[in-house]
């Protein structure tokens, strides 16, 4: 529902060189390797400064002492270093390092307890990595992150990737019943940049229209993967079978297509496994439709159901491996997603939506506003804000009674560039 605020990668500026030097130590290194070889680098920084406030939901019942902070602001700045060496026609390497500051100003430390009890223990899908936290000195923090680190060939029969790299499935905008490598909720909804996981991967084409897909993803946690894409007249159909550490099994399908000016998308994916507690099976499915209408506004409407839901007592989700994985991100069982854009101006760009649990009745509004600065800048400002029942304690035990109310208000600034 929140357009992502990063930084599109097409305006990056190309280097290409001939035993050349290239001023960026790590470049040079890497063009050094090519030898004698003509070799083109691709090199690009993508820049980002902003500040947020947030309003946290407090719990109705607990003393003052041991609610969560009532606000914060905080102020970041990040920038990612962006490298594509192409030594061969058939042979490219790829790195992403970033590295992000930020410093909260919070009104008390307050306590942290709910916010523990609602943390999952997410999948990771990553075999080695870098320590994040650089410098940890309250109220400012500075963190790494190496997102791409990958060699992809092109053997002539498809591409095979080994390292660090991307990887999505799905059709769905909001909920996708099949991306559960990193699954995407509704704060990271229409992403431009998608966290890197450690995997090896074959795309291999089936003709014209069609495609293999073969993976596996390796880390403290693990996924093997198949895909299968093809287009057959006017429908898209795309069939995924995944497991997820010989645990969790995951087979979807998933079809788009366009009537009249509608465009149309469903996906559904029956999901099993056999650990405890959440031995037997689910399904889950999204229906969306989109269309420009009024000229120049762009809707988007989505339906999903999450038999792996809770209506309304969302204490069962810690029991839930699933949940608990990361696996599986929506709380409910029914949702109704709605989203409108559209260009004020040559520079100005506006989009609202919302999001409804037709579980709880709790509603999630959200909205940008983004200007282009030129020079492949822009200036967005996003805001969030639930219309939702607050946890509150019963029988001395916090209870969450809506999805979104444990969601913080928050409104953002926030400049970025790439060069």
């Amino acid at each position: 529902m929140i357009p992502s605020l990063n930084v599109k990668r097409n305006g990056r500026n190309r280097l290409v060189v001939a035993r050349g030097f290239i001023g960026h130590g790590v470049v040079a290194a890497l063009v050094g390797l090519a030898g004698s070889a003509q070799a083109e680098v691709d090199v690009w920084w993508d820049l980002s400064a902003g500040a947020e406030a947030v309003a946290y939901p407090q719990i109705k019942g607990l003393p003052d002492e041991s609610q969560p902070p009532g606000w914060a602001l905080d102020q970041t700045l990040s920038g990612r270093l962006n490298l594509a060496w192409y030594p061969t026609t058939s042979l490219e390497v790829g790195v992403h390092y970033g590295l992000a500051e930020q410093a909260r100003l919070a009104q008390a430390d307050g306590d942290d307890a709910l916010q523990r009890a609602l943390e999952s223990d997410p999948a990771n899908f990553r075999w080695r990595d870098l320590d994040a936290t650089l410098v940890d000195d309250d109220p400012v923090r500075i963190r790494q992150n190496l997102d791409r680190a990958y060699v992809r060939a092109y053997p002539g029969l498809g591409d095979i990737t080994l390292g660090r790299q991307p990887i999505s499935f799905g059709l769905a905008r909001v909920y996708s019943p099949v991306d559960v490598i990193l699954p995407t909720g509704l704060l990271a909804q229409e992403p431009d940049y998608r966290a890197g996981v450690d995997a090896v991967r074959w795309l291999v084409p089936l003709g014209a229209v069609s495609e293999l897909d073969l993976g596996w993803v390796f880390g403290d946690d693990s996924v093997v993967f198949a895909r299968g894409y093809t287009q057959a007249g006017r429908f898209t159909w795309e069939a995924t079978a995944l497991t997820v550490n010989q645990e969790h099994q995951v087979l979807g399908l998933g079809t788009q297509t366009s009537m009249g000016d509608w465009g149309l998308w469903q996906e559904m994916a029956l999901l099993a496994t056999e650990q405890e507690p959440d031995g037997g099976t689910g399904f889950r499915a999204t229906l969306g439709v989109d269309q420009q209408i009024l000229g120049d506004v762009y809707v988007v409407a989505e339906y999903h159901f999450n038999s792996l839901g809770v209506d309304g007592d969302y204490a069962e989700i810690s029991n839930s491996g699933w949940h608990q994985t990361g696996l599986v991100s929506p709380w409910g069982r029914h949702y109704l997603s709605l989203q409108a854009s559209k260009p004020l101006s040559p520079l100005w760009q506006a989009s609202l939506g919302q999001a409804v649990n037709l579980s709880d009745g709790g509603l999630l509004f959200t909205g940008a506003f983004s200007r282009s600065m030129g020079n492949n800048s822009t200036l967005d400002l996003t805001f969030m804000h639930a219309l939702a029942e607050r946890p509150e304690v019963i029988d001395d035990e916090p209870r969450i009674l809506d999805e979104y109310g444990v969601y913080p208000s928050r409104i953002q600034v926030n400049w970025s560039t790439v060069f």
